[in-house]
């Protein structure tokens, strides 16, 4: 990226925090930098009203002496009164921004349609790294108010010193290595950051690994205490390394610029000196350009940290910018979704490839999904069946090749219009430990108005033994972790999934991904014998395909058409009896598996 470019970058951060803070609250946003530059104002003209005391002392005259004492009495006054409200109109900001950027990052990300963004390490280091420095994140705007502040006290303080003699500008000319210096050292910091996320996320997932039921089980039981210490340990030192040698760099380069900027601190000084002593100046403007002379030593040293903050702070809000385009432009195609299959889903030619992935997950795969047919997808495991399921339900875009509707490119289809006529199973679902209704109708949260619709997915799901199993129905809070909160095996958490599935009346696309791994072959029988049915009734309504992957063989024989996966391959396709004849590998798993079973 060239200088350019990274100077308009760090504008549109800056544009974008302040267009948030505006959204979030117009008035404090207002108050907050008015009162930041009144503040800087009130206490660059101490050393003025100093000016008036001092004349009017050395002279005698009341008329400067009396207008010193007001100003100063004045402004004191309203440096706690501007300081005060200012405190209080940056807070609210704070937090009313805060709350802006976390509800968008939280919109962005849910509404990302496909997995990609979520499974790139890259993009989960920027999540991550987002997480962790919501701290920097929320002092943006009172950074950006602070050193606003700094730069009006600067150009006051400049103002006031050309009234004394125009030479005296060139001191703030020295703070500018130093300012530059900022720069330099911000960028240090940021790389610095950059390179430490990944360590950093390793080193809180190993704390995660410890701290939660799943990972505890198997820390204790394999005794891995002394191994989750010294990989934590390790990922610790290399963070401590990477900053360290930051903050050394850091260090030299701030020092050089102190160093030039105490030089033009000396000559001011000396050069008003001899103004007095000539009779060029007066007392009074000596003592203005001692206070003066001070503030902009402070300011220096102020001012840099304070620059350093900001931009470190604008890091954090970069990444917030960039999140909001990784996941903005996430979705593509602008087409309606057809309200009914006519014709299918086609695969022409499609391979995917996982990153960093060796070999594609799936290769030059050609396959028809007839509307409103009953499709089982087989294979041993690491054939694809996942990744081909994720593909059809827009979650993963092709590498290479096409996936259609209806004759319409899945690419120029709106994803998420797309998304909602499909329902799914997984069988890595998700566990919403909400209430049992709750946690249902979130298949289909618009339309789950009555406890009814809850019920008939709960029946077609074949789970209202788990409904009977819960102390108040529909209304039981799952999750130990919450009060009165009831925890569920495996297969009853499953079949909740499958009936979260259940809850959209006409997907043009319903995915089983191995739904029911968790329950016996019997009860799985019987559920994808009901599915069968739902599916005949589907096709006469919406001719919706229904895609099962299953590693039972004795459930996928139902379905009007095999696929067969091998090394994200197709090795056959066909229905059962077809697969059967070829004796190829179908023929083989069926058999093995049947054996077992005798």
């Amino acid at each position: 990226m060239t200088e350019n470019s990274r100077r308009t970058s760090r504008r549109r951060v800056i544009t974008t925090m302040l267009r948030l803070a505006w959204q979030a609250d117009r008035a404090a946003a207002v108050l907050a930098f008015v009162l930041a530059g009144l503040g800087a104002i009130t206490q660059s003209f101490y050393g003025l009203w100093l000016k008036f005391i001092v004349d009017g002392i050395h002279t005698g005259s009341p008329l400067p002496l009396g207008v010193g004492a007001v100003g100063g009495v004045v402004s004191i006054a309203a440096s706690v009164a501007v300081a005060y409200g200012g405190q209080r109109a940056q807070s609210r900001l704070r937090d009313h921004t805060r709350y802006l950027m976390n509800a968008q990052i939280l919109n962005l990300v849910s509404a990302a349609p496909t997995l990609e963004l979520h499974e790139n390490p890259h993009h989960l280091n920027e999540l991550h790294a987002f997480q962790r420095e919501g701290h920097q994140l929320s002092q943006v705007l009172p950074r950006m108010v602070e050193l606003c502040a700094v730069t009006v006290q600067i150009v006051t303080t400049a103002v006031l010193m050309v009234l004394v003699d125009p030479l005296l500008l060139a001191l703030p000319l020295f703070a500018v290595p130093s300012l530059l210096v900022s720069f330099k050292t911000s960028r240090i910091f940021r790389d610095s950051g950059r390179r430490a996320a990944e360590p950093a996320r390793l080193a809180e997932h190993l704390v995660e690994l410890t701290a939660t039921p799943g990972g505890a089980k198997e820390v204790r039981l394999f005794r891995l205490q002394a191994e989750m210490l010294r990989r934590f340990q390790r990922a610790h030192h290399q963070i401590r390394r990477l900053h360290g040698r930051a903050q050394l760099q850091a260090a030299g380069w701030s020092l050089a610029g102190r160093l030039v900027f105490i030089a033009g601190y000396i000559a001011s000084i000396a050069l008003v000196v001899r103004q007095v002593t000539i009779g060029e100046a007066t007392i009074g403007e000596a003592a203005l350009i001692a206070v003066l002379a001070g503030q902009v030593l402070g300011l220096v040293s102020g001012s840099s940290e304070v620059l350093q903050l900001t931009i470190r702070s604008l890091v954090a809000a970069d990444r917030f910018v960039r999140l909001q385009d990784l996941f903005g432009h996430a979705a593509r195609g602008h087409r309606p979704v057809p309200q009914r299959l006519e014709h299918g889903i086609s695969l022409r030619n499609v391979s995917y490839q996982y990153d960093g992935a060796a070999q594609p997950a799936l290769e030059e795969i050609d396959v028809d999904l007839p509307a409103g047919s009953t499709i089982a997808i087989v294979g041993e495991n690491g054939a694809g069946k996942s990744t081909l399921v994720k593909l059809l339900a827009g979650l993963y875009s092709p590498t290479n090749g096409s996936i259609t509707i209806d004759g319409e490119d899945l690419g120029s289809v709106e994803l998420t219009r797309w998304q909602h006529r499909v329902s799914a199973a997984f069988q890595d679902h998700a566990r919403f430990e909400f209430l049992v209704r709750e946690t249902v109708a979130l298949g289909d949260i618009e339309n789950a108005d009555t406890d009814l619709l809850v019920l008939d997915a709960l029946e077609r799901a074949a789970a209202t033994d788990v409904l009977s199993a819960l102390p108040r129905g529909l209304d039981t809070q799952l999750g130990s972790g919450w009060p009165a909160g009831v925890d569920l095996s495996g297969g009853q958490w499953q079949k909740l999934a499958i009936a979260r599935a259940m809850m959209r009346p006409a997907p043009a696309l319903l995915l089983l991904d191995e739904p029911s791994a968790a329950l016996d072959p019997e009860t799985e029988h019987r559920l994808f014998e009901a599915w069968t049915q739902a599916a005949h009734h589907l096709r006469e309504r919406a001719g919706s395909i229904t895609v099962l992957v299953s590693h039972r063989f004795s459930t996928v024989r139902m379905a009007d058409s095999i696929i067969v996966l091998q090394r994200g391959t197709i090795a056959e396709h066909g229905s059962h009896e077809e697969l059967l004849h070829k004796n190829g590998l179908y023929a083989e798993l069926f058999n093995l598996q049947a054996s077992a079973y005798r």
